[in-house]
């Protein structure tokens, strides 16, 4: 999710249910910080600032589509400060 930087701030947290709820949307999803594999957010990028921001409003992972949007919503205000 981010140039090289884990994308929850609880990554392999032991204490982390197996489900749980996205604190941007309020949906469930399955974290996988403590799984053998990579968790699927890691293939999300974020700019660092946008990292810190969302370190600093939520607590815990988001779900991998909040992540998505959020990835896209970034991107494009990127690309907008490019033109």
């Amino acid at each position: 999710m981010t140039q090289g930087h884990d994308t929850g701030p609880t990554r392999h947290d032991p204490g982390l249910p197996a489900e749980s709820r996205c604190p941007r949307c309020g949906g469930t999803f399955h974290c996988g910080a403590n799984d053998a594999a990579p968790c699927a957010c890691t293939t999300v990028r974020l700019d660092a600032a946008t990292l810190a921001a969302l370190r600093g409003r939520y607590a815990g992972c988001l779900c991998l589509r909040c992540l998505g949007e959020l990835a896209g919503a970034a991107a494009m205000k990127t690309a907008g400060a490019v033109e």
